[in-house]
């Protein structure tokens, strides 16, 4: 059994480490896992404050005052990412003149419930779907079909990955290759809902431990933005949170606005205490009303967001 003092010794040894750990977080060093870590902060801030209060028991004030100070700082430094989005959010607009309904899942390939999934889908009530790693459900797209009678993505299994399914006609819709890898990750929608336009943006990013990968490929995302005009609405699995450094830095260049929440899809037992990797952000004149994961994955590892988007008038 540790004595008081070596139970100190090691609070202190674990609160160094972390510190280090917070630093690169908040610093955005690029280091091989830096993503994954940006993604966590607010969950290594969190355990920050159960070790803060270990220190202060084993009678390490002062060294516990200056952990303290860390935590305060990466809170400070992750809140003002939050804020910024959040600013983004509040922009004024004119008057709601359409509404549009929207899941985002990423349905997982090899998905072993994907009947219940399809099911789930064409069951809900939204105006559009899009879905990641589509060959979880590709033997069953004739029957979400009958749903959502418009579909871009998944015409070739050896290259399916995203696909974007609708009841609205899509106008042009077109799916693009995302490099380092060259999957067929990205796709463009454009649809007219009450009269208003709108493109429906899906992106799966790459998983963090490739850091360059989804580097490349939010430099990707970015480019394919900036050649649409009009509202976006953006969905993907990002394979990291909003306040990651390279995704904030896409999400700033091209103005784009988070909803009320973050609610956590990833992974799926950890609930609501998980992570926000799945997202849905907004451009232009358009916003997220309601954005909420769903309670049942149906097999897969992530949860679905559903969101309900206000289209608006021009301030």
């Amino acid at each position: 059994m540790l004595s008081r003092a070596e139970f100190r010794g090691a609070m202190l040894a674990l609160g160094v480490v972390l510190a280090a750990v917070l630093a690169i977080t908040s610093l955005s060093i690029n280091l091989p896992g830096a993503l994954l870590l940006q993604s966590l902060r607010f969950h290594l801030i969190a355990a920050g404050l159960v070790l803060l209060v270990l220190m202060v028991l084993a009678g390490a004030r002062w060294r516990g005052a200056l952990f303290a100070l860390v935590l305060a700082v990466a809170s400070a430094h992750g809140g003002s990412m939050v804020l910024e989005y959040q600013a983004r959010r509040d922009a004024p607009l004119g008057a709601q003149i359409a509404e549009l309904s929207l899941i985002g899942f990423n349905v997982l390939t090899g998905n072993r419930r994907a009947e219940e999934l399809v099911d789930f889908l064409v069951a809900s009530s939204a105006d559009v779907a899009v879905v990641m790693e589509t060959p979880g459900i590709e033997r069953l797209l004739p029957r979400l079909g009958e749903a959502f009678p418009y579909r871009i993505g998944c015409e070739r299994s050896q290259s399916c990955d995203i696909s974007i399914h609708s009841r609205l006609p899509i106008a042009g819709g077109e799916i693009r290759t995302m490099p380092p890898f060259r999957y067929e990750r990205l796709a463009i929608a454009p649809v007219t809902i009450d009269g208003q336009a709108l493109t429906i943006v899906g992106v799966h990013l790459s998983k963090p431990y490739f850091d360059e990968a989804s580097w490349f490929e939010l430099l990707t995302l970015d480019r394919a933005l900036d050649t649409i005009e009009g509202p976006v609405v953006l969905v993907g699995d990002f394979n990291a949170a909003p306040w990651s450094a390279p995704v904030a830095r896409m999400a700033r260049a091209q103005g784009l606005a988070p909803g009320p929440s973050y609610p956590a899809t990833w992974p799926v037992r950890l609930g609501p205490l998980g992570v926000p990797i799945d997202n849905i952000l907004t451009r232009g004149n358009a916003r997220i009303l309601d954005l909420s994961a769903g309670a049942d994955s149906f097999g897969s590892n992530h949860r679905a967001l559903l969101a309900r988007i206000g289209l608006y008038e021009a301030p």
